[in-house]
């Protein structure tokens, strides 16, 4: 009998030596789990009545290999399809038609496309169609088919403009002083003969006013400012001219007026009907000097243009022509970069700027129906802000040129492939604010992209990086839970399958019950501590040891029978 109890004591240490050893070896294994062995006593119950106290014990045997389920520390990694879960659950596998499940997430891709492990087996989930998952688990499966182009179909822009820009020229605020050039932006000069014989020089005075491309006139006689009674030779006259481009219609009249053409003069500030119009009253001077009656008169044939002053013809190669631009990027239809830029124009000092499109530098395109050229955006639109600095509205024509319409604001013919084609334009959220000019665009279209690289979020999305900065949703890795993890088979290869103990797998999606959440880019390591190994290791050699001397004594013991005479 003591044979077998010192026999079933060795052969129980060496498994333990064994599972011990088994430990030491993976504990640089990605997503192991130590394992523990433990022991049950054995007892002959045939001699003596179970239960007797006269029992005497055979020995021990081998009860159960369990294995510790605790997680492992997480090692982040350079690769983006390491995977570590954080949480219960196991990752799942289809090992030729039968499920396994792993905390190993060292996966790579084969030649199809397939998320594998190192020993080939597919990692399963739910693939998506167009960015949408699916409910069905199958093989993980990485296309790698580029991602076609798609057109802009929409913009926004969100621009603040500087409250404290300045029209060009800008307005004058402060009283007029023929002896102050800064109370004027320029002057024009003729000649008068009194009714004695005598020359006089009548001076105009342009000032800018409020209203954009219109000036406010005064006038001297020699000099003066005011007749012998204190009283100005010339109230409240203005003039109103067109703007410097070419084929421009301001006023919105059908007709197109030349660059600087007066299009009001007279008294008082211009309406849209008088600038419509092109009603123009002369100017006219009337007053004594030294007691000398003067009287003269300004036609309009004689007025002279604002050229020296103005702003110049728009040109956005030239940021003085313009308050704030700044160019974008757009894509046609089949994926062609094209220069979007965007211009804004202070238009007087009522909150108002007219807006300019241009696409790859120009403001028109010849439209393939008519041959006609036709501009991106229509002509005088214009971005009015309230009092607050919020934008209040988006229309054609400004005061004093033309009545004020709404309009719904689009880019139409940039795309040579569909000049049909139109792009909404959004300035909601647009502000006057006394900052600094800026803005944020966002457009929709993009080229066609190359894959370029895949990588997993913690939602466990298999999310596909292309040259052409877009991303897609590949799809979504799978994990899955056990009522009892502890009845797992192990399989090899850091894998495990159900049993009956460990009822069947509960699979879900990451971040959902308990069922954890992934790290990309991270392994889990294996859950070994060296340190308790080793005093194992120790403990079952001492145990070896020991249950041999049991075996040895037992053999001098019988020997001593034996050689009994």
């Amino acid at each position: 009998m003591g044979f077998n109890t010192a026999l079933s004591g060795i052969k129980a240490s060496a498994d333990a030596l064994s599972v011990t050893g088994d430990n030491i070896a993976n504990s640089d294994t990605t997503g192991f789990k130590q394992s523990r062995i433990e022991f049950g006593d054995l007892y002959n119950t045939s001699v003596v009545g179970a239960g007797s106290n006269n029992t005497i014990g055979s020995g021990v045997s081998v009860n159960n290999i369990a294995q510790a389920f605790s997680a492992g520390n997480i090692a982040y990694t350079d690769n983006n399809l390491d995977l570590a879960v954080d949480g219960t659950g196991f990752f799942v596998l289809n090992l030729g038609g039968t499920q396994a499940y792993t905390r190993a997430g060292d996966f790579k891709l084969d030649a199809e496309g397939y998320l594998v492990t190192n020993d080939g087996a597919n990692v399963e989930g739910y693939n998506a169609v167009d960015g949408i998952v699916g409910g069905n688990l199958e093989n993980l499966q990485v296309p790698t088919d580029r991602i076609a182009p798609q057109a802009t179909s929409n913009v926004e822009i969100q621009v603040n403009l500087d409250s404290e820009s300045k029209d060009v020229p800008p307005y004058i605020e402060a009283d007029f002083d023929p002896n102050d050039p800064e109370t004027y932006d320029f002057t024009q000069t003729q000649t008068i003969t009194d009714a004695a014989g005598a020359n006089h020089i009548i001076t105009y005075y342009y000032a800018k006013s409020e209203l954009p491309n219109t000036y406010q006139v005064h006038a001297s006689v020699d000099g003066a400012a005011t007749d012998d009674t204190g009283a100005a030779w010339m109230v409240d006259q203005y003039a109103t001219f067109n703007g410097p481009e070419e084929g421009k219609d301001l006023n919105l009249d059908g007709i197109n007026e030349d660059p600087f053409q007066l299009l009001y003069m007279g008294a008082g500030q211009p309406d849209t009907a008088s600038v419509t119009s092109l009603a123009q009253t002369p100017f006219a001077i009337t007053g004594t000097l030294n007691g000398v009656a003067i009287a003269d008169t300004m036609l309009a044939a004689n007025v002279v243009q604002p050229i020296s002053v103005a702003r110049e013809a728009f040109d956005p190669s030239d940021p003085s022509t313009y308050t704030y631009g700044n160019t974008k990027t757009l894509y046609d239809g089949l994926g062609e970069e094209h220069t979007l830029g965007y211009y804004f124009i202070k238009q007087g000092e009522n909150n108002t700027y007219e807006m300019v499109v241009t696409v790859d530098g120009k403001t028109q395109y010849e439209d393939p129906v008519t041959g006609d050229l036709t501009s991106y955006i229509p002509d005088d639109v214009v971005v009015t802000f309230d009092t607050a600095g919020n934008i209040s509205g988006v229309a054609q024509g400004f005061p004093p040129f033309a009545v004020t319409q709404p309009i719904t604001l689009e880019i139409s013919g940039f795309d040579p492939t569909n000049r049909a084609a139109t792009i909404p334009l959004d300035l909601n959220g647009s502000t006057q604010f006394a900052l600094n000019s800026s803005d944020v665009f966002v457009q929709d279209g993009f080229t066609a992209g190359e894959l370029q690289g895949v990588s997993f979020d913690e939602e466990g999305y298999l999310i596909a990086t292309y040259t052409n900065q877009q991303t897609s949703i590949l799809g979504q890795i799978a994990l899955a839970t056990f009522d009892n993890t502890d009845g797992l088979t192990p399989s090899g290869d850091t894998s495990w399958v159900a049993s009956s103990d460990s009822g069947q797998a509960n699979v879900g999606k990451p971040n959902t019950g308990t069922l954890g959440s992934i790290q990309g880019g991270a392994l889990e390591e294996s859950n070994v501590d060296l340190t308790s190994e080793l005093v194992a290791l120790i403990e079952a050699q001492r145990n070896y040891q020991a249950n041999s001397k049991t075996l040895e004594t037992e053999n001098t013991v019988t020997q001593t029978i034996i050689n009994l005479r």
